[in-house]
């Protein structure tokens, strides 16, 4: 391991030099007065490499090859040399996964840092902490951008992440500032040092102001908050030209218009994930503000060539990486959409607490459907370490705790509350994020959406249950009905163990009642496949929701 860490920094050092030497783009042959064009990207998620994926085309899906750092930087160079008024901006989300854990950030920094103009980061940014994302961005010379951060007392990140930037190009001045997801603390590695502002709509008019009294001609927030919080912030805050944002993956094949409550109108635009398309907004500014402009989705398939530079680059990075291996079968088509692994029970969280629950002996065990990633249906056939990564690209470990039936209650409680019913009067603060719903082993019960819904003392620094919760009911653990009384050994996921996405419960328990078992979730899931393949996980009625 530290042969290949030495090796992989130092050939970094080198690569850097190579960007350094060869420029991206030489300006363009005229200049286009009061006219911009911004490129958009969002939701990278260390999606350096090609990849294949089904594109709706003329109303049916096309396999294409698409995405990739080379097919980004040959749009973007070929652009910038035809028009020269090119801004190119990130929203986030461009870190993570086995990638992520091998190089820490520093090839999509060098990347950013040569291509782009300014980059919010998202939360995976932060999920190997706030020193190894510090150890990243001191590559990086483009703004990183995050106006509701305080970093101040993060060593790592002091004077690396500032709330706005202005950039100027043939007579026009855009300001720019970064926004991030008040759920920050609860939803990634934050540490102790870096607080979060979670009242957007104060930070954005605050920016509005600054960037007004530098005489820009254009106001853009760059934003990791998700498109219906982007509507919200429009909808409460003058001033803002334009909103690219992420977070929500949101494919955006038109861009929205939102009445501010001055009138005016703040356009929204964002461009899906991983770098299946590049969005170009094309802008025309008149003297008050924006007069005209087109939005336009750009397929980065094979049809788009690839930067020589950056392509051996990302050669180099993927050869020192371990190759895959074979671990075994699935029968089965294993469904890790967002839209499944957050709403209900599933055969692949059922395969992910299985495995926990078998190999430490467990009476429960529980995943976060956060944790489980991919967000694609696996169909059956071989399953590789590679997919395993997919799956679970964080690392994580599984903590064993001892928790009486009472507490496991209000475990499952807090996962069930991640669930929105039809009708719900919670406030979008007091909302928890949807990946804290629970795949669960070892435990059967029922989700009455039409009862009291656990609430926490606060959503982004939560410390204590405020309202305990009714929607769990009939609870049976390995068959027999829950005794409140008794202590049962539960295992969960290092991250929600330590309060992620609003564990408190979990947080707050004594050290002696937890014990991590430094055993990550993609090795437990490799030793369980490897035991049992074929496996044929299947929803089997573990999880019963009803009232929705």
């Amino acid at each position: 391991m530290k042969k290949f860490r030495k090796f992989s920094r130092i050939s970094f050092l080198l690569l850097l030099t190579a960007f350094i030497l060869v420029p991206f783009y030489a300006g363009a042959k005229g200049q286009f007065e009061k006219k911009i064009t911004i490129l958009t990207t969002a939701d990278l998620q260390s999606q350096v490499t090609e990849y294949q994926t089904k594109i709706k085309i003329n109303g049916e899906k096309v396999k294409k090859t698409v995405g990739g750092i080379p097919r980004i930087a040959y749009f973007t160079k070929k652009l910038k040399e035809e028009r020269g008024s090119v801004i190119f901006l990130t929203s986030g989300d461009d870190f993570i996964g086995p990638y992520f854990r091998a190089f820490h950030g520093i090839p999509e920094t060098l990347f950013w840092d040569q291509i782009a103009d300014a980059w919010t980061p998202g939360n995976h940014e932060f999920d190997l902490g706030p020193s190894v994302l510090g150890q990243a961005l001191s590559y990086a010379t483009i703004p990183v951008l995050g106006a509701n951060l305080d970093v101040s007392s993060e060593p790592a990140l002091r004077g690396k992440i500032i709330p706005f930037t202005v950039k100027e190009l043939y007579g026009v001045k855009v300001g720019i500032f970064g926004l991030i997801t008040p759920s920050l603390p609860i939803i990634t590695n934050l540490g102790n040092n870096v607080k979060v502002e979670t009242n957007l709509k104060s930070v954005a008019e605050q920016m509005v102001r600054t960037l007004k009294a530098r005489n820009v001609d254009l106001i853009v927030a760059l934003t990791h908050i998700g498109l219906n919080a982007d509507r919200l912030l429009a909808s409460e805050v003058n001033g803002i030209d334009v909103i690219v944002g992420g977070h929500s993956h949101v494919l955006m094949k038109k861009a929205e218009e939102v009445t501010n409550p001055d009138g005016r109108k703040t356009i929204i635009v964002q461009d899906g994930a991983r770098a299946a398309y590049i969005g170009e907004l094309q802008l025309e500014i008149g003297d008050k503000g924006v007069s005209s402009y087109k939005w336009t989705l750009h397929l980065l398939d094979e049809t788009v060539a690839k930067d020589p530079v950056s392509e051996k680059m990302v050669a180099l990075s993927i050869s020192m990486l371990p190759p895959p291996k074979p671990v075994g079968k699935s029968l089965l088509d294993l469904d890790a959409k967002k839209g499944a692994v957050r709403y209900r029970e599933t055969a692949i969280g059922n395969l992910f607490t299985d495995a926990a629950k078998e190999k430490f002996n467990l009476d429960i065990a529980l995943a976060n459907g956060g944790g489980i990633r991919g967000d694609k249906i696996y169909p059956s056939g071989m399953i590789t370490t590679k997919t395993l990564q997919e799956m679970h690209p964080f690392g994580n470990t599984i903590v064993i705790v001892k928790l009486t039936g009472v507490q496991v209650k209000e475990v499952l409680e807090r996962g069930a509350a991640a669930l929105v019913a039809p009708n719900d009067i919670r406030d979008k603060d007091a909302l928890p994020p949807s990946g804290a719903f629970l795949q669960v082993s070892g435990v059967k019960f029922t989700i009455d959406l039409t009862k009291q819904p656990q609430i926490l003392n606060s959503e982004s620094k939560p410390t204590r249950i405020a309202v305990h919760g009714d929607r769990v009911r009939n609870i049976y653990v390995n068959g027999n009905p829950i005794d409140m009384n008794k202590v049962y050994t539960l295992g969960i996921g290092n991250f929600n163990a330590a309060g992620g996405d609003g564990y408190i419960m979990i947080k707050n328990l004594p050290s002696n009642l937890k014990y991590d078992t430094a055993i990550t979730i993609p090795e437990i899931l490799e030793e369980y496949i490897r035991n049992h393949t074929p496996v044929t996980p299947k929803v089997e009625g573990r999880i019963t929701i009803i009232g929705r």
